[in-house]
C-alpha cells in the first residue's frame, strides 16, 4: 500500500494506492498549517475509519506547492509510518522532456498530472486542464515533451477576490446555474463565475490546440476539484479525478533504486 499526497495551496488531496490503483481518497484543508503529529494522527484515523488501519504502508510519495509543508510530510512519514517519503522535486526522474526555461518554476503537481496522462494515453498529444487553486492548462506532445502551459485564477480565488475587495458582495457556493442574468447578488456572481470560466476554457483550449498542435489530433484530460461541473459541455475527452495521485505513484516507481 502506498500513500500519495498532493499538497496544494488550498487543500491536501491524498489517496491510498495498491498496485497502481487508487483505492481511497481524501481532501483536507491546508490552512491552518498542521504539524507532523496532526497529519500523522489524521492519516492513521482516516485509514482506521476506512478499514485499512491494519495495512502496512510501504511508501509515501508527495508533491507540494507549499514549501513549509515539506518537512511536515517527511517527519510524518518517518514517525508514523516508518518510511522515508519521496518528494517530487527538481532532479527526480519523470520520463518527460521538460521544455520550461526554468524547471524549478514548474509546479510538481503539474508534472505528476502530465506523467499520469501520458501513462493513460500513450503516444497522444495532450492538453491537461487542472481545476486547482489556480486553473491550469498544459500541453504535452506525443513524444512526451512538456511544451508549456498557462495559469489563471481558480474559481475559489475569483470568488474570494470579489468578496474581499468589495463592500457588499457575499461569498457564494460554486455550482452550475441556468444562466447569467441573475436576479440577485448570489445568482449573479454564480453565473459570472461559472460561465466566465466556461468561456475562458473554450478560448484557452482552442488557442493551445492552435499553438501547440496545429492540424493534429489532441486528447483533452481534465482533473481537479471543479472539473465535474463542466463535463456536460464536452470540453474534455476524459475526466480523471485522481490524475495527480496516479502520476505520483508512477514517478515513485520510476525512481525506485
Amino acid at each position: 500500500m502506498i500513500l500519495a499526497l498532493d499538497v496544494g495551496s488550498t487543500l491536501i488531496f491524498g489517496g491510498l494506492l495498491k498496485e497502481g490503483e487508487v483505492i481511497l481518497t481524501f481532501q483536507k484543508s491546508t490552512h491552518p498549517m498542521i504539524s507532523a503529529d496532526e497529519l500523522g494522527l489524521f492519516l492513521k484515523t482516516w485509514l482506521i475509519v476506512k478499514d485499512y488501519g491494519d495495512r502496512r504502508i510501504e511508501g509515501i510519495v508527495f508533491c507540494s506547492v507549499v514549501p513549509e509543508m515539506n518537512p511536515v510530510v517527511v517527519d510524518c512519514g518517518r514517525e508514523y509510518f516508518g518510511v522515508e517519503p519521496m518528494t517530487l522535486q527538481a532532479g527526480v526522474k519523470s520520463g518527460l522532456k521538460i521544455k520550461y526555461s526554468n524547471h524549478r518554476e514548474l509546479g510538481a503537481d503539474l508534472i505528476a498530472n502530465a506523467v499520469a496522462a501520458v501513462g493513460l494515453h500513450a503516444s497522444r498529444n495532450l492538453i491537461i486542464v487542472d481545476f486547482g487553486t489556480a486553473t491550469s492548462l498544459c500541453a504535452v506532445s506525443d513524444s512526451k515533451e512538456y511544451l508549456g502551459g498557462t495559469l489563471v485564477p481558480g474559481l475559489d480565488i475569483a470568488m474570494n477576490a470579489l468578496a474581499d475587495r468589495t463592500a457588499r458582495l457575499p461569498v457564494v457556493e460554486i455550482q452550475p446555474v441556468t444562466g447569467v442574468c441573475g436576479r440577485d447578488a448570489v445568482s449573479g456572481i454564480q453565473g459570472g463565475l461559472y460561465y466566465g470560466t466556461l468561456g475562458m476554457l473554450k478560448e484557452l483550449i482552442g488557442r493551445m490546440r492552435q499553438e501547440c498542435f496545429p492540424d493534429r489530433e489532441v486528447t483533452v484530460v481534465a482533473t481537479g476539484r471543479y472539473a465535474h461541473l463542466y463535463e456536460k459541455f464536452r470540453l474534455f475527452d476524459h475526466h480523471v479525478p485522481e490524475l495527480v495521485l496516479l502520476g505520483l505513484e508512477q514517478i515513485r516507481i520510476l525512481n525506485l533504486d
